[in-house]
């Protein structure tokens, strides 16, 4: 076995602890939560999933990322383009989905949408088929795959940043209240 497959092995065992993790604490919240009043299409989540949503992201399809961007050091501007074009994505989907903070257990409410499950799809995919985009010549195809990967990561670090920043704000004005 090559380094790279034992690569891709870990990381595949990091991403399912990861989710395991993700699974005990999405349980748990729901016990705790029982008497938390929900709308039709809002969720509960722990906060500390909102945070590790990155690290699925980086894990999952940073090594693609990587691989794209070692061998040719100009696209490290197209990750830079995609990275910009997420910073309104990201601060968007965190105000549409953001709901508000249930600070005694450290949850947020969410509203469900479409795009989370595209973009979990699209993440997938793409880890998925990175033997193939190891394989493409087509400059502008790269080129353009490595500012969506890009973009895919920063998305999700903006997001869930945003979100953990408006969780600390409103839990922190509800305590001065």
């Amino acid at each position: 076995m090559n380094s790279s497959s034992n690569g891709a092995g870990d990381a595949s065992y990091f991403v399912l602890v990861i989710l395991v993790a993700m699974a005990i604490m999405r349980s748990r919240s729901i016990r705790q939560n029982r008497d938390v009043v929900l709308q039709k299409r809002e969720r509960l989540r722990p906060l500390a999933i909102t945070a590790l949503d990155p690290v699925v992201s980086i894990v999952l399809i940073g090594p693609v990322l990587w691989d794209l961007v070692s061998r040719n050091d100009a696209r490290v501007l197209a990750v830079l383009v995609g990275a910009l074009l997420a910073i309104p994505i990201g601060l968007a989907r965190a105000n549409v989905m953001y709901v508000r903070a249930v600070k005694e257990s450290k949850s947020v409410v969410f509203r469900r949408s479409a795009m989370e499950y595209g973009l979990l799809t699209l993440l997938l995919v793409l880890r998925i088929a990175e033997s193939s985009i190891d394989h493409l010549h087509n400059s502008f195809a790269t080129y353009a795959l490595t500012a969506l990967i890009g973009l895919a990561i920063a998305e999700s670090i903006i997001r869930s940043a945003a979100i953990v920043l408006k969780y600390r704000r409103d839990t922190a004005l509800e305590a001065a209240a």
